[in-house]
């Protein structure tokens, strides 16, 4: 199942159901183009997350941490975090995301797997992420082609996999059960909140005061404090989500270019078009011809 351009509430919880209840396991095939500036947003989700690049880069953001994901490469991604994603120097990647109920790992609530193996590392202020090993990374490669197949047995055989990589990264020490400095997890929830209010607000003018306002952090705190944890500047961020918006409107040919610009908070049609080609190096009727005539081959 493709999924770039993901359903998020206002505190940019993931609302795609992961799976079901009977096997609360979900995998993901995404392909992310550059040309198409295809990319997950920033998000998070209460399920663990399993991912493995099956071609090309990705570049990761989990928290304020910036890296880069090659091919074969795999990656865990902590339940709770903000995490988000997209192609790197290449043309496009594809990545496999398997999405897991914690519960699935640990059992019934109160079990001794649950309480002892799963919970004391999967809190909102454990570590938010580990970069795989070439065999574990493997393994998250092999669920996939078992999630794809669906062979008999396989529910058993996805779920081997998966207790097999959780027990290597306890026996590993790569997850902890030492808590990770409670000042990131407050970081991570201002974080949020942040960019809740930018999302929420994106078709209205807003200004640094507004933003510093709704966080209690004095302008020159709150630009700082947004740069070190997202890796851009609030007004940066805010221009990206408008562009990124109108790039969704723009892969259907109902609204006008000039309607979409008022709909995604420009001011003006003309700094739109402006900001659009410095954005994607193409004018917002260039690249709706170019995405329609990809969409129809």
């Amino acid at each position: 199942m493709p999924l770039t351009h993901i359903k998020i509430a206002k505190d940019l919880q993931e609302l795609t159901l992961h799976g079901t209840k009977e096997f609360p396991v979900a995998l993901y095939e995404t392909t992310m183009r550059l040309e198409s500036m295809d990319f997950l947003p920033l998000h998070w989700h209460k399920e663990i997350q399993f991912v493995y690049v099956k071609s090309g880069c990705a570049q990761y953001r989990v928290g304020a941490e910036v890296f880069v994901l090659e091919e074969g490469e795999g990656l865990y991604i902590n339940a709770w975090g903000l995490h988000e994603a997209k192609p790197y120097q290449i043309e496009q990647a594809i990545i496999y995301c398997v999405n897991v109920d914690p519960m699935l790992i640990g059992g019934h609530e109160g079990s001794i797997f649950n309480t002892k193996y799963v919970q004391p590392y999967i809190r909102s202020n454990r570590l938010p992420y580990v970069k795989l090993s070439k065999e574990l990374s493997q393994k998250v490669a092999t669920i996939a082609s078992l999630m794809h197949e669906q062979a008999v047995f396989f529910e058993l055989k996805v779920w081997q996999e998966l207790l097999f990589i959780w027990e290597s990264l306890l026996t590993q020490s790569l997850l902890t059960e030492e808590i990770v400095d409670s000042a990131i997890y407050v970081q991570q929830e201002r974080a949020k909140n942040m960019l809740d209010f930018l999302q929420a607000h994106y078709q209205y003018k807003i200004t640094l005061e507004d933003l510093a306002r709704h966080v209690y952090l004095s302008r020159a705190e709150c630009s700082r404090f947004f740069k070190k944890v997202v890796g851009i500047s609030p007004f940066t961020y805010l221009l990206q989500y408008r562009l990124r918006k109108s790039i969704e409107l723009l892969r259907d040919d109902e609204k006008s270019i000039t309607a979409i610009a008022s709909c995604t908070g420009f001011s003006t049609v003309s700094f739109y078009i402006e900001k659009f080609k410095d954005y994607t190096g193409y004018s917002p009727h260039v690249y709706r011809r170019k995405f329609l005539s990809v969409k129809k081959n």
